[in-house]
């Protein structure tokens, strides 16, 4: 499924769905496609009569332009010379990224207020369409920086496994991106294993060490939602 959300609209031609339709989605010509079903019959003095009937697909290009909007409306409370880019990564992740001298402001301490602003982007991009969709914000080289603070905190967590001897290790919440970094990491670990629990934007990960007895067969039945 490459589109976000479909909609099928009658009216009394082609022409007025599609007026009416851009006016009331603020969307413009090129974000989206549309295929004619039934172009509609005004009948013999009015009897008779049959209503258009128009398949509309809205393009990712909507969407982009509507994250881009909404982002740049909240930044710019705090630095309007912030630039903003959006583009998306597959049809369902959105990428925003953010540059300025301001983004120190919007990323906040221990990056709160850029996972405010990520989980903000998420629901209002969700609202729009019919397909659940991710958003991710960047701000200036902070994901790379924060690439590195992960490698060590997975380095630290493991290690605690091994010398306290627990069996499990709940990292603090982090962003999507963060989260699957960890998962990522411990790919290369066959002694342990990782899952997240919780809802956004409290969601952490859990680190435990793989078992060899039949109580961990059973927890690894379990269905975990690795993100």
């Amino acid at each position: 499924m490459k589109y976000l959300k479909r909609l099928t609209i009658t009216g009394r031609s082609v022409e007025e769905i599609l007026s009416v339709f851009e006016e009331d989605y603020d969307i413009k010509k090129g974000e989206y496609d549309y295929n004619v079903v039934d172009k509609g019959s005004v009948g013999f003095l009015g009897i008779f009569a049959r209503d258009a009937v128009v398949e509309i697909t809205i393009k990712k290009q909507y969407y982009e332009r509507k994250l881009q909007e909404f982002v740049k409306k909240i930044v710019s409370h705090f630095d309007p010379d912030i630039s903003v880019k959006v583009y998306s990564k597959n049809p369902r992740v959105f990428i925003a990224k953010i540059n300025g001298e301001g983004i120190g402001k919007i990323i906040g301490k221990h990056g709160k207020g850029l996972g405010a602003l990520q989980h903000l982007s998420t629901i209002f991009l969700n609202r729009l369409s019919d397909t659940k969709v991710t958003v991710l914000i960047d701000a200036g080289d902070y994901r790379e920086k924060r690439k590195e603070l992960i490698e060590r905190i997975v380095k630290n967590a493991l290690e605690k496994l091994k010398k306290d001897g627990v069996k499990k290790v709940e990292l603090d919440p982090m962003f999507a991106f963060e989260r699957m970094l960890v998962h990522e990491i411990l790919k290369n670990f066959k002694d342990v294993v990782s899952y997240s629990v919780g809802v956004e934007p409290y969601r952490y990960v859990v680190i435990e060490r793989r078992e060899k007895d039949a109580s961990f067969k059973a927890r690894k039945s379990r269905t975990y939602n690795n993100r």
